[in-house]
């Protein structure tokens, strides 16, 4: 009888990255100046995809990959229609408006890795290493 061992791919697993990621996508987010926006994708990201949607007066769009990072001074900047697309392994992506009502949408291709990313297990994206 065979062993109930299942292999689960992990962050190093090269051929998660080969093949086309599973499709996540949000749209209409509407981000708070007072509170980072966490999303959590449900498993880790091959590329993703941030476009800062508002319409109207200036409005930057704060993304930081911790809720540290966007607080603090570890995050990037879209303007309005700009968008970012990076190939990154990510599990979390925090959004931050500058004002009220900033709006956003996310795409991402996901892959089979469920891995957290974090602590002993992985990378520290916590935003205290210029990561954040």
């Amino acid at each position: 009888m065979a062993g109930l061992n299942r292999y689960y791919p992990g962050v190093s697993s090269v051929g998660q990255y080969q093949m086309s990621g599973e499709p996540y996508a949000t749209s209409s987010l509407v981000v708070s100046p007072s509170a980072a926006t966490e999303i959590k994708f449900p498993a880790v990201t091959k590329f993703f995809t941030v476009v800062n949607t508002h319409s109207g007066s200036s409005s930057p769009l704060r993304v930081g990959f911790s809720e540290n990072g966007v607080a603090g001074s570890n995050y990037f900047v879209l303007d309005n229609g700009e968008s970012y697309t990076g190939e990154l392994r990510v599990r979390y992506l925090y959004l931050l408006g500058d004002f009220a009502g900033t709006t956003g949408s996310i795409i991402a291709g996901i892959t089979g890795i469920e891995s957290e990313l974090s602590g002993v297990s992985g990378y520290n994206y916590s935003g205290s290493q210029g990561v954040g």
